[in-house]
């Protein structure tokens, strides 16, 4: 599988802030590209991926103030852990369907 995602576990707050707005950038410059709809969404769904992880990591740094805060951050980590998995799971299916095409037009034309 071509689809990984870091460990962003040991990056710095400043780091992590980049790789963000980095996925992001790359998602929404993937999204309005011509070509080839299947290569160009394993990539967005990578990064989308990618992106969710990275605010998981960074949601990790935060230390709450308060009892509400707390409740706040696992919140937000819950729907940023949901959102890595639709990510990660949509880039591997298609990838998947994109492999699995491939190989069927290589048996229709031998």
């Amino acid at each position: 599988m071509t689809v990984h995602i870091p460990d962003y576990s040991s990056w710095t707050r400043d780091d992590l802030l980049d790789e963000t707005h980095k996925q992001a950038s790359i998602q929404a410059r993937l999204s309005g590209e011509p070509g080839d709809f299947n290569a160009r969404r394993v990539k967005i769904a990578t990064a989308g991926a990618r992106h969710h992880a990275a605010m998981l990591a960074l949601l990790d740094l935060t230390a709450p103030f308060d009892q509400d805060a707390a409740a706040r951050v696992e919140k937000a980590k819950a729907w940023h852990r949901r959102e890595q998995k639709r990510y990660y799971a949509i880039a591997l299916g298609t990838e998947f369907i994109q492999r699995h095409d491939a190989d069927a037009m290589g048996q229709v034309r031998a």
